[in-house]
């Protein structure tokens, strides 16, 4: 996924310093070695299985972009939100991705 298709699905319109696009392009990379150490093997010939792929990671990445305290006060905690866990299961279970 692209910064500016990064930058749309997150729905970030406004201008950004280039350390910000840096640092959500960085998340993005994390992100992607998070999924496929979840035991996610993509297949790039799927697009159902690329689409869904480029999905969780631009979910992970937001998150992990709106939650960047190392420690929060309260009873607010930063889990990851289910329904990542649901694509990521699907990722792993529903197709037969070779390992890339």
């Amino acid at each position: 996924m692209e910064l500016e298709e990064l930058k749309r699905y997150l729905r970030m319109d406004y201008e950004m310093e280039t350390e910000e696009e840096q640092d959500l392009l960085k998340f993005y990379s994390l992100a992607k070695i998070h999924i496929k150490n979840q035991g996610v093997r993509l297949n790039p010939e799927d697009p159902d299985m690329v689409e869904q792929f480029n999905q969780a990671c631009a979910m992970l990445t937001e998150h992990w972009y709106d939650n960047r305290q190392s420690y929060r006060i309260g009873n607010q905690s930063y889990e990851i939100p289910y329904s990542l866990d649901s694509i990521v299961r699907q990722l792993k279970y529903c197709y037969g991705g070779d390992a890339e």
